[in-house]
């Protein structure tokens, strides 16, 4: 079948290929990321060991980013955040190496360089610069200022290979300002019922977001969860200001008796069968829930998505990580930008040097 050939730069062609001929570089989905570029091959956040590489890149520490810590590859590179995140919930990390921000990984005539991401702490954006051209990997991104991070870093490239989980045009999350008084407004609320707000949250990202929040503008102590506390110390070891006690403690029991407090949990965590505590979901997904929540996220809405992608000004878009929403923020950014984009697990997609 013919190859559909797109010019994109003077010395580079895209190729959409349907058949097995060689590339100087190739961008697939194998259950992860992988780009090869002759004889390296990396994968990013791979979910499986099936595949040989080079080394393998892990962008943060979320249970669905980070199965490359579970699995036997010879180099798993991340951030020391990542690492720690990760080892502190009981795993035994091997052949693990650093990379920072200010450190390039150098493999033959391939470079693998580190961005923020602006998702949790500890996560990058990964972009591999080759001499055919170069990709970023956005990782879970969010390009706005946080009360934890700083906004992802929109990176010039040839390919962008761009996460979507929140990739269609309904998902338009309110300002994090008015989130945050919503949710202290609420919280007001259900103490003054004599109850215990609930805030049921990712334990990485969202959970030390709140903690910030109540921090910050109220004088509410927060309780945490094992798990969110566990992500709580690794954030104050990196110089986070948290002020949490954990639910494990006389104190918390001690608070939680007197019922002025705010409490943070797991989003799977079932409560305990008490009226005492009413809970509220933390999350991009509150937009569809039909209980009480907040779309306080750490990914990117579609807007913003959409102005990520047009700030690195890339050549081709792939699209991933989105489920459905693949084929939707696709669409959009065919329609809307100009560009190129189709889901990544859809056609192998190589850069040919032009001969």
């Amino acid at each position: 079948m013919a190859s559909n050939i797109i010019v994109i730069e003077s010395d580079l062609y895209v190729s959409l290929l349907f058949d097995e001929r060689s590339a100087a570089l190739r961008v697939t989905w194998r259950g992860g990321v992988s780009i090869e570029h002759d004889d390296v091959r990396v994968i990013i956040d791979p979910q499986n060991n099936r595949l040989d590489a080079s080394a393998v890149f892990v962008t943060h520490a979320h249970f669905d980013h980070s199965e490359a810590f579970r699995r036997n590859y010879d180099s798993k590179y991340s951030s020391q955040e990542t690492m720690e995140l990760v080892s502190a919930y009981g795993l035994q990390v091997e052949n693990w190496q650093l990379i920072t921000i200010d450190r390039k990984v150098n493999m033959d005539d391939v470079k693998i360089i580190p961005h923020n991401s602006g998702h949790v702490l500890g996560s990058y954006e990964f972009e591999v610069d080759t001499p055919e051209g170069n990709i970023l990997f956005s990782g879970d991104f969010n390009n706005e200022t946080t009360k934890t991070m700083k906004p992802a870093e929109p990176v010039a490239c040839d390919v962008l290979v761009l996460e979507t989980t929140f990739g269609a045009p309904n998902f338009i999350f309110p300002s994090e300002a008015l989130i945050a008084k919503e949710m202290i407004d609420w919280a007001e609320k259900i103490l003054e019922r004599g109850k215990i707000p609930v805030f049921q949250t990712d334990p990485l990202g969202n959970a030390q977001e709140v903690i910030s929040i109540f921090n910050e503008f109220t004088s509410l102590p927060v309780v945490t969860h094992w798990r969110v506390s566990k992500a709580n110390q690794i954030y104050k070891a990196h110089g986070y200001k948290l002020e949490y006690i954990d639910a494990k403690t006389e104190e918390a029991d001690d608070l939680i008796s007197s019922g002025n407090l705010v409490l943070i949990t797991p989003k799977q965590l079932s409560l305990p069968d008490s009226p005492d505590f009413v809970p509220a979901l933390v999350s991009g997904w509150a937009l569809w829930s039909r209980h009480k929540a907040f779309p306080l996220s750490d990914h990117a809405d579609f807007p913003h998505i959409m102005r990520f992608v047009e700030d690195c000004n890339p050549k081709i878009v792939l699209t991933c990580h989105g489920g459905r929403f693949n084929e939707t923020m696709a669409n959009f950014i065919e329609k809307k930008l100009g560009l190129r984009a189709y889901p990544i697990q859809l056609i192998p997609t190589s850069i040919y040097s032009k001969q």
